[in-house]
């Protein structure tokens, strides 16, 4: 799962991004690329870190809470 969320999201978008690094262009370059690569840190750091946690603590119980919850 977590390589889908970097070959998807951070390889593919950060080839794309890498252009607007080179252009010389110093709107493109101050605006856009770094603009962009603060998206894309973001997106890989919520696929990857955030959104396993939060949904590792408010998911479904599993076997072993539901047999002490059961036996309460």
């Amino acid at each position: 799962m977590g390589s889908n969320v970097v070959v998807g999201i951070a390889c593919t978008k950060l080839l794309g991004v890498i252009v607007l690094g080179f252009a010389s262009s110093e709107l493109f370059r101050l605006y856009y690329f770094r603009m962009y690569m603060c998206i894309i840190v973001l997106g890989v750091f919520v696929g990857l870190m955030f959104l396993p946690v939060m949904l590792s603590l408010i998911g479904p119980l599993n076997e072993i809470d539901l047999a002490l919850f059961s036996k309460v």
